[in-house]
This record gives structure tokens, sequence and C-alpha cells, in this order.
């Protein structure tokens, strides 16, 4: 199976029909919903993995969950967590693999850090809060720790952390 979040403006992606095992994971509501709440609250506050974890566990033989671009919109990072640990508690041979494709797993918020180093102090005052994914209210420096503990607690799960980035996986390590 391959899951996904949504395509453009929340809709189905293009190429949602040509594949059978694709599941749209999020429904344009919640999409829309937690698009405004973290451009104001910072935190992507919706996802719902009660349908993924019925597939994943009656799913036979060997399973690897791979994940890719999760921030912006769609899942939050503690909820992937604890989705991880309960898919490893039914089912412990699962693979977890993070393809980590940009910055957003060091940083407080963002995707890209266009030269701000301020991730390496604990992002403590963000100038630029128009960096993708965009906010009203930097709250950067209060999510930065705890995000690293949970990407931490990914790590003590098993989960293979790759990037196609040497920079990338430079600033994660």
């Amino acid at each position: 199976h391959f899951v996904y979040g949504y395509g453009k403006g929340g809709k189905e992606s293009v190429s949602h029909q040509n594949y059978p095992q694709v599941i749209k994971h999020t429904p344009r509501m919640t999409a829309m919903a937690n698009i405004a709440l973290f451009r104001l609250f910072n935190r992507d506050l919706f996802g719902n993995f009660n349908e993924l974890y019925r597939t994943i566990t009656r799913t036979p033989g060997p399973v690897v969950l791979h994940f890719h671009v999760l921030h912006s919109y769609w899942l939050n990072l503690k909820s992937v967590v604890r989705f991880c640990e309960k898919v490893k508690n039914h089912k412990p041979d699962v693979t977890l693999v993070w393809t980590l494709h940009d910055h957003w797993s060091v940083t407080g918020r963002c995707a890209f850090t266009d030269g701000c180093e301020g991730w390496k102090t604990g992002c403590q005052k963000c100038p630029t809060l128009d960096n993708y994914p965009p906010v009203k209210i930097d709250r950067a420096h209060q999510l930065v720790a705890g995000k690293r503990q949970l990407f931490r607690e990914m790590l003590a799960l098993g989960c293979q952390f790759i990037s196609p980035s040497q920079h990338v996986a430079d600033a994660f390590n």
C-alpha cells in the first residue's frame, strides 16, 4: 500500500486513480483545518491512524513502513510515534524507515534552513516565519526539544533514518 496525506487543495492526488493500492489518508476538511491551525499555532493537530493500523496488522508477511514528508498540515509527530509503538507491539517484525528530505526533523518547524543556524541552539527566535511551512506565531523554540525527543523514540523503535542529502544527514546525526 502507498499512503499519502492529500493532493493539491486537499483533494486526491492526480495520479491516485492509476494505482489500486493507494490510500488518501487525510480528508479535505481535515487538511484545511490543519493548514489553518499550523499557520496560527505551529502545530499539526489532526491525524487518524485507525484504518491504517487495521490495514497493517491484517497484512500477512513482512511489512515496511517507509515515511517520507510528514510535515505540512498532515500528521502530528507525536501521533506518528505512538502509532509506530502500537504497530510494533502488535507486529514486532515491522521495519520502520524514514527518508529525511529536508531539515524539518532538526528544526523547530522549518523544512529549509535558508542559512539560519538557530536550530543548532534550540530555535530561540525564528527570523523566517514565512519560511516553509509558514506560521504567524513563533513557537519553534517551544517545540524543538520535544520534537527531538520523539525522533529519539523512533530510533529506539529501530527506525532507520536515511537521506538523499548529505548535509541533511549530517544535521540529523
